[in-house]
């Protein structure tokens, strides 16, 4: 295998399947795209506990394998499209990233365009991968056009807007919410590296003061914002319930699957206090 800017030769692609417990062979197709989509998405969470406690968030491939893939931990976006860039590549897809602007809870259009996803080229069409979207992301990649639609118990779809920009929309019970604006202008690896330095040490950055939990499941999709712990059922609006201090150091294990190490449940007591009561 050739050197590839996403790294797949360096992939661990058999430990990454066993993370994620995908047993089907794994080819270039729309079928593995799927289930490697939706199993990676049901096991590991959208997380960002080391840039609120302070910590370095590097995002070389054995870096992240380690944290994610070996200690069972999830990431940030950007530590998570690292990841499945390169088992992509080692598989034999055709892709390119691209960043976009988060819509979701704050409702704006010209925000900085931190969230980073994949586009993938197949079979003559183009499909959104977005493993890591840190509030209520896709469960299966949506093809990648005007009027897209992925329709069962969560359904989404794609708008075009006059200025040319994509927006993928979450049709929850109360209606349509849209969750980010994107163009498919390509992102390489050292854009990455410029846009970790933005989340993890800007004043406005939203990932660096409180905890961002994310996690889709079957049946639930959970958030949690601070204390804030936010669970949305098919069909059902959102249910709110804020968490004692207990219940929050408890809730990145019991409900978003991560395995913490004890000086990671200490270090997050000293932040628990300050968690605000934010709701979605």
């Amino acid at each position: 295998m050739t050197d590839s800017m996403w790294q797949g030769q360096g992939v661990d692609l058999d430990a990454y399947l066993t993370r994620v417990g995908y047993q089907a062979d794994v080819a270039p197709d729309l079928a593995t795209l799927r289930g490697l989509h939706a199993a990676h998405v049901e096991t590991i969470a959208f997380e960002n506990i080391d840039a609120v406690l302070g910590r370095a968030v590097p995002l070389d491939l054995d870096s992240v394998q380690d944290k994610i893939v070996r200690r069972g931990r999830g990431g940030l976006c950007l530590e998570q499209v690292v990841l499945v860039a390169a088992v992509l590549d080692r598989i034999g897809f055709t892709f390119s990233a691209f960043a976009a602007r988060s819509r979701i809870r704050t409702g704006n259009r010209t925000g900085p365009a931190v969230h980073v996803a994949l586009c993938v080229e197949l079979d003559g069409e183009r499909w959104l991968f977005d493993v890591s979207f840190g509030g209520y992301g896709l469960h299966e990649p949506i093809r990648l056009a005007e009027g897209a639609r992925l329709a069962g118990d969560w359904a989404f779809d794609l708008v075009r807007e006059p200025n040319g920009e994509h927006v993928l929309r979450f049709l929850r019970a109360e209606g349509p919410s849209e969750l980010y604006g994107f163009t498919t202008d390509p992102r390489y690896p050292a854009d990455f590296e410029v846009l970790n330095h933005y989340c993890l040490t800007h004043a406005r950055s939203p990932f660096n003061h409180r905890v961002i939990l994310q996690r889709t499941e079957p049946d639930v999709r959970s958030v949690l914002i601070g204390n804030m712990l936010t669970e949305i059922r098919p069909g059902e609006p959102a249910a709110h319930r804020e968490l004692d201090e207990s219940e929050t150091l408890s809730a990145p294990e019991k409900i978003f699957g991560l395995t913490l190490e004890a000086d990671d449940v200490q270090a997050l007591q000293t932040v628990a206090g300050s968690a605000g009561t934010n709701r979605n």
